[in-house]
């Protein structure tokens, strides 16, 4: 369950600045991965309890050769992820390297934080290769990345040589929530056949015919994390839960914030040949304690009466589908009989069921035990966020760590300032990435989330159609914020990896329909909060002086004063003038507003005016997060954006589709609240409002562990 942030390498300087915003204005869509997954880990954790790694060095040609392969095969792009630094320095110039900073390093993983990067990119498709296994398969042709990258005959395209599956895998955008969440990457394909066709590649006459050094064609010195190896300090742990030695073999595949084993993930045969029918197991204390009381009190008639028997027939067939794919090639022997918890019909055992879900399985029973015991399970979180411009997802561990964030610009609040009502299409383009969102929650094995809304849904008289509409997917409907609510939970998003004793902060929240301005509390005042509170005032009720929601935002200033394209210098005035008066206003009435020194920026406006003055030719996390962002550049910003049409904003790299009608507006909304408040300076922080609802689900979730 642990996937840690991919950091990019900036190894494509060389291409010039002119290739690269051609390459990014068009919006490519097609790129080549290479996995280059060398690394092992250390015997000894790191105190966070990540693993620093180590690459075998005949890998490093392999990649370098495979890149090479990709570029001349003309894919749009060509992305590296590897888990040893030192891979970074072999690839050629004009690739890009992703860090899979994973607690352990997988396929599955490496994909996902390709798919992330992709994503952002504009890319429709990925063409994955595989570097475990040199040799034979590297696809150092670049007919192959060719072959495999033109087909399009199913989401998932996988190359074949000599009636046997080998070279790189085409995986389409609309698959990439199915993706597993560790392990390896042909588990998409097993548990989805009917997703996936093949295209013939060309045979190889000569296996070492392909300039790669003899020692590059040895096998790696240690087997893959993938092969469901679990390291001795598992095996022991794993024992002392259980009371009892273990049968067959095993891999933790979901622990809990303090690194310890929640779930395993099990061979479908035992050391002995005996048959293995349970795949996933829950081993965690507290997680079989909760579920055994449930199952005490009627839990498993229960669950058989809320979820649908097709829905329930359905997953057995898919856990037995998957478990049966990891029995040994030409296996004759006794075999693995039912579905979850080994029957073929109704509920045995919630343990199983849970077990599953937690592990990523589509499991509608785990989520009914997630959702039945509420706040008494540990583990992953999810925030959404449906605001006026974009609805946005964040999923994170137990400790906090990200596993996904996603955006997608839907435009919930388009038209709302006009009519007073939500859309019925922008209603459907919210609903239908929520849905989305719900497959990549359960893809992480939620427990606990929560979605919100703010301005467009606080302006819509007919709110409580989406909020319906929204149930449907999720299963609850988000909350309604009110704005001061907005405010302190992007107050404590926004500086939560910011040092307290650096405060006051005054954060602004520049969203699509509205902009809250949170002024922090001094230090003497969170001082006297921590005092009464015990000394935990990192929580949902972390003390601010102010709370300011203004009704300007990048869309509502758009739609209102901003009408034409490119607007005319009088209703750049008139919106100006708005801002103006609206900041000036909450000044006077909220003085507390003037004390910060510090001024922290976020949401997708200031992101994007980080991204532009940077220079960056698309949006990079890891270099805008925490950017000190000056007034004379968002001014200057401002009057260039605002002097074009949106086409030709949006042809300006790191310029999202969907937000170059909006971002000259947003430029202009934050400029004057900076001259307003007399801040010459902001610090971009890219941690905001999900973070700070998602920092408060794991406080709950701590205080409920901890009783």
């Amino acid at each position: 369950m642990r996937r840690g942030y991919a950091t990019r390498f900036a190894r494509d300087l060389a291409v010039s600045e002119e290739d690269r915003r051609a390459r990014y204005a068009a919006r490519v869509t097609v790129a080549g991965v290479v996995l280059a997954l060398g690394g092992r880990p250390l015997s000894r954790p790191l105190h966070d309890g990540r693993r620093p790694r180590r690459s075998r060095p005949q890998l490093r040609p392999v990649v370098a050769l495979i890149a090479e392969a990709a570029l001349r095969a003309g894919l749009d792009e060509v992305v590296v992820v590897t888990d040893a630094e030192e891979v970074a320095a072999s690839v050629p110039e004009g690739v890009t390297v992703l860090l899979d900073e994973s607690v352990v390093a997988s396929e599955a993983s490496a994909v996902r934080s390709a798919v992330d990067w992709c994503a952002r990119a504009g890319h429709e498709a990925v063409v994955v290769a595989l570097t475990k296994v040199p040799g034979k398969d590297a696809p150092l042709d670049p007919a192959l990345w060719s072959a495999v990258g033109a087909s399009s005959a199913s989401p998932v395209v996988i190359g074949t040589r000599e009636q046997r599956r080998s070279g790189p895998v085409r995986i389409d955008a609309q698959v990439w929530p199915l993706l597993p969440l560790g392990g390896p990457l042909e588990a998409l394909w097993r548990s989805r056949p009917d997703l996936v066709s093949e295209v013939g590649l060309p045979a190889l006459d000569d296996v070492r015919s392909d300039g790669l050094p003899e020692e590059a064609h040895q096998p790696a010195d240690q087997p893959d994390e993938s092969d469901g190896l679990a390291t001795p300090e598992d095996v022991a742990a794993v024992e002392a839960l259980l009371g009892r030695p273990l049968a067959g073999r095993m891999r933790v595949v979901v622990r809990d914030r303090f690194g310890g084993p929640v779930v395993v993930c099990n061979d479908p045969l035992l050391d002995d040949g005996t048959p293995m029918p349970t795949r996933y197991w829950l081993v965690g204390r507290r997680e079989r304690e909760v579920v055994g009381r449930l199952e005490s009190a009627g839990g498993v008639d229960a669950a058989e009466r809320a979820v649908p028997a097709a829905d329930l027939a359905a997953a057995h067939e898919r856990y037995a589908v998957e478990r049966d794919a990891a029995l040994p090639s030409g296996h004759v022997g006794p075999r693995p009989h039912g579905g979850v918890a080994g029957t073929r019909v109704g509920v045995k055992c919630l343990h199983a069921h849970l077990a599953w879900y937690l592990a990523g399985g589509r499991d509608p029973v785990g989520r009914w035990v997630v959702d039945v015991l509420g706040g008494e399970i540990d583990g992953a979180v999810a925030a959404i966020d449906c605001g006026t411009n974009s609805t946005r997802l964040l999923v994170t561990d137990a400790a906090g760590r990200p596993l996904e964030r996603r955006m997608v610009i839907t435009r919930l609040g388009s038209g709302v300032d006009r009519t007073g009502m939500l859309a019925p299409d922008a209603i459907e383009r919210t609903v239908e990435v929520l849905a989305q969102y719900r497959e990549v929650m359960d893809a992480h094995g939620v427990v606990r989330w929560r979605a919100t809304a703010t301005s467009a849904a606080r302006d819509a008289s007919n709110a409580g159609s989406f909020f319906e509409a929204a149930r449907a997917v999720l299963g609850a409907p988000p909350e309604l914020l009110s704005g001061e609510e907005e405010g302190r939970l992007s107050y404590r998003g926004a500086t939560l990896d910011l040092d307290p004793e650096g405060g006051p902060y005054l954060v602004v929240d520049l969203g699509g329909g509205s902009t809250e301005l949170v002024a922090g509390a001094t230090s003497t005042a969170r001082a006297d909060v921590a005092h009464v509170s015990g000394g935990r005032w990192a929580s949902s009720a972390d003390p601010v002086a102010a709370v300011v929601s203004l009704d300007v935002g990048c869309v509502r200033v758009r739609e209102r004063y901003l009408v034409e394209d490119p607007p005319d210098s009088e209703s750049i005035a008139r919106a100006a003038r708005q801002v103006d008066e609206l900041v000036e206003g909450a000044l006077e009435q909220h003085p507390a507003l003037k004390v910060p020194t510090v001024m922290v920026g976020v949401a997708g406006t200031v992101a994007t005016l980080a991204t532009l003055a940077l220079g960056l030719p698309a949006y990079d996390r890891s270099a805008v997060h925490h950017h000190v962002l000056a007034r004379t550049d968002v001014a200057r910003l401002a009057r260039e954006l605002l002097a074009e049409t949106a086409a030709e904003r949006g042809a300006r790299p790191g310029v999202e589709p969907g937000r170059a009608d909006v971002i000259a507006a947003g430029a202009l909304v934050l400029g004057e609240v900076m001259a307003a408040t007399g801040h010459e300076k902001l610090v971009v922080s890219e941690s905001d409002i999900l973070d700070g609802l998602a920092a408060d689900l794991r406080d709950r979730a701590g205080a409920s562990a901890a009783r």
